[in-house]
């Protein structure tokens, strides 16, 4: 039998007016409702967020599994304030249904679903629903809010008690977007005192209508996207502070059976969300229930087993409800530390032979990094799992600390090494005393613990890096501004063997670089360059890597402006023909490009033979091979993650040389050449008037010069005066460069 304890969410904090939420027991905000205050008191501890749930295990009621035989959206609610959590469910016919507990908040026990009505009405439609309780309209108590057919949410008016709640059948109806049908929330969204309206659809996307009225009068205003989601189908939202920080988050279920999570920013902003995040299982994998619902999940938050961790619930398609049971991080720890008792002597072997305790040992570690990088974990507790963790590493050294493994025996030891690893440095805030105990409790020396201190980056190597490698990676690193690059990891797949194809290492940030020697050459410019600029393999595939974690990660929030320029350079570079959506960073218009492509002969008109005549059109003209400084620039439209990282190839091998060669390039009609030298250089100018410029020889030699640069009134860099010249740069409108001068600097006696 389900257990379960009540606990307070950001939807219980809406439907009692509070303009703020609780946040770990405490009021944050003075305006507060008596029926907050009535909740607060049946809070009895703070619930644990976490990011890792256990296998999905069927509700039931009366006895029996619950099926509603249609689609069915949960919420769960204490219906007759008594201390339980009752469960409400939207049906997928239009009507609502309660499961009321009469169980205790221990130990749940529902009966059969009974008709949840509003006056005489027990129907909204005869399409999906969904249903919740929200103080919106007339006294303090909760209302009942329908989100049904026709694209409309329905409030009724409570016109009965706190513990026994009947509504008026006659309600307030807003239109809201197509095809929402039951995909809703309430939430104080902008932090202004009143209840908002957030919907999903079937096409995915989430739309925020304000509330522009009063409390007890609302009134929702056009509807507008809420962040960039664009993740189909069937988006149903869910709005509440999922990390205990103040700020209202969006966990958003789809059709595909998984759960996303987005952590909010400061309320008011309109960029407010984060990255997602998926919801996994226990094991590290994914979360998805899809095979269990039938598409279409429907996450609701809350401690149904009383154990002080936020439990996942859903419905969906199918009619069924479903509990999977949340995985806090104390537990995981004991899991952890159990498992290397039980098989520290031979851990290696069964790791390889033993899939049910790799996923186990793994699955735990992935699971606390998932909680830590999601800021589940609160500070203090953050300290109290370094303390717990770090130990393992001197009481099991031939598995933790920092060794060469045998790939033979242990193919998976390096990378559970790895993995422990990155916990541990994430466990506590990223300062550099933190990451010297961290350097300390694992026995990293020379250049790894300079690479970890200095840098806050660990190298995953199966301890396979010369000293000359470590030295020559933080040379490069320490060279670069440590502002416009994020790495916690770097591994090196060669040196890790196989188990890295099916067992990956899960860190807040990372790149993986070649395994080669120093000392390999690479000519890093065409055959049409002034000179050779050779360099090496290994270091400028790490500058490559790196790159990757510049301006596309880094750079989008910092420079924003930067990054539109990069698709504004890509299309220059591809000619007018292949037309880009407004603005250029949203990709290219394939509709648009394919009817240009088909009117000037390129193309038949059938989508199959497109593929072939959209690499054909690029082939066949040799223009666009020199139009991106390396490579024909198809390849940077199909792969515009490229783009950028690509330039750092020629960039940190021989700066000065890659300015000449896109002038060279721009004398022989190839305009675009040096739009990417200057994207690469301002981005790295961090908007300054001086930058870096770099030579790179292979075995690691570096040489770094200070270089002056120019601005104009829009901060568009005009000159770069360099030990080679000085470059003088025009422009008309918008941000490339329509004038090129070049004067080589004359040596001393000429």
């Amino acid at each position: 039998m389900l257990q379960t304890s009540f606990t307070i969410t950001a939807t219980d904090a809406t439907f009692a007016t509070c303009r703020r939420l609780l946040v770990v027991g405490v009021v944050l905000a003075t305006i507060c409702s008596s029926t907050c205050v009535a909740l607060a008191k049946h809070r009895r501890a703070v619930k644990i967020p976490t990011m890792s749930f256990e296998s999905a295990v069927p509700i039931q009621a009366g006895g029996r599994e619950v099926n509603f035989e249609q689609h069915a959206a949960v919420r769960s609610f204490d219906w007759d304030q008594d201390g339980d959590l009752d469960l409400l469910v939207g049906g997928g016919d239009g009507r609502l249904w309660l499961l009321r507990n009469e169980g205790t908040a221990q130990r749940p026990r529902f009966p059969e679903p009974i008709p949840l009505v509003a006056g005489k009405r027990d129907r909204w439609g005869s399409s999906y629903t969904g249903v919740l309780l929200s103080h919106l309209v007339g006294d303090e108590l909760p209302d009942l809010a329908v989100c049904h057919a026709g694209g409309q949410v329905t409030i009724h008016e409570n016109v009965g008690t706190n513990t026994r709640p009947r509504f008026a059948q006659e309600g307030m109806t807003f239109s809201v977007q197509k095809d929402c049908q039951g995909r809703f929330d309430l939430a104080d969204w902008d932090g202004d005192g009143l209840t908002d309206l957030v919907t999903g659809a079937f096409g995915g996307q989430v739309m925020w209508y304000r509330n522009q009225g009063q409390i007890g009068q609302p009134r929702f205003g056009q509807g507008q996207p809420l962040g960039d989601i664009r993740i189909a189908y069937n988006s149903h939202p869910r709005l509440l502070d999922f990390n205990v920080d103040g700020k209202l988050d969006l966990l958003l279920g789809v059709n595909w059976g998984t759960v996303s999570l987005y952590l909010g920013g400061e309320a008011g902003q309109s960029a407010r969300l984060g990255k997602s995040r998926m919801l996994q299982w226990s094991d590290g994998k994914t979360l998805n229930i899809r095979k269990q619902n039938g598409d279409d999940t429907t996450p609701e938050i809350v401690d149904l087993d009383g154990d002080g961790v936020l439990d996942l619930l859903s419905g969906g398609k199918d009619g069924r409800l479903f509990f999977m049971r949340g995985v806090g991080f104390s537990s995981r720890v004991e899991r952890f530390q159990k498992t290397l008792a039980q098989h520290a002597d031979h851990l290696g072997v069964t790791l390889r032979d033993n899939a049910a305790v790799r996923a186990e040992v793994f699955g735990t570690l992935a699971a606390l990094q998932a909680d830590l990088a999601s800021g589940l974990i609160p500070a203090g507790a953050r300290e109290q799992l370094f303390q717990q963790l770090a130990p393992l590493a001197q009481q099991y050294p031939d598995v933790l600390s920092r060794a060469k493994f045998d790939l033979e025996s242990g193919p998976h030891l390096p990378l559970l090494a790895g993995q422990y690893w990155v916990v541990l440095l994430e466990a506590l805030p990223p300062a550099r005393e933190n990451r010297e105990r961290v350097a300390k409790a694992l026995g990293f020396q020379a250049g790894y613990r300079r690479l970890l201190v200095d840098l806050g980056v660990i190298l995953i190597d199966n301890n396979t890096a010369t000293p000359q490698h470590l030295d020559a990676m933080h040379r490069l690193m320490t060279a670069m501004p440590s502002a416009v690059w994020d790495v916690e990891v770097i591994t090196v797949a060669g040196w890790l063997g196989s188990a890295l194809k099916t067992q990956k290492i899960r860190s807040r940030s990372g790149i993986n670089i070649f395994a080669l020697p120093l000392g390999r050459t690479e000519n890093s410019f065409a055959a049409d360059s002034p000179r050779p600029g050779v360099t090496d393999v290994y270091l400028i595939c790490l500058a490559h890597e790196l790159a990757h974690n510049m301006l596309d990660t880094v750079g989008r929030k910092s420079r924003p402006e930067l990054y539109e320029r990069k698709f504004e350079g890509l299309a220059q570079a591809a000619g007018p023909q292949v037309v880009f959506r407004s603005p250029k960073s949203r990709g290219i218009d394939l509709a648009a490009t394919k009817h240009n492509f088909q009117r000037m002969g390129a193309w038949d008109g059938d989508d199959a033979s497109w593929q072939e005549a959209w690499k054909g059109y690029f082939k066949q003209q040799k223009r666009f091979d020199k139009s991106y400084t390396r490579g024909n620039v198809h390849f940077f439209l199909n792969a515009p993650q490229e783009a950028f990282a690509t330039l750092a190839n020629q960039y940190f091998a021989d700066s000065q040389l890659m300015l000449e060669f896109c002038k060279s390039r721009w004398d022989a009609g190839h305009p675009s050449n040096v739009n990417q030298f200057l994207l690469i250089a301002d981005y790295l100018s961090e908007g300054n008037d001086q930058v870096s410029f770099y030579v790179l020889r292979p075995g690691g030699d570096l040489t770094v010069v200070p270089v002056q640069l120019a601005r104009d009134a829009q901060g568009r860099i005009v000159k770069v005066t360099s030990p080679g010249g000085t470059a003088q740069f025009d422009y008309q409108e918008g941000s490339l460069v329509t004038g090129f001068r070049w004067q080589p600097r004359r040596e001393s006696g000429n």
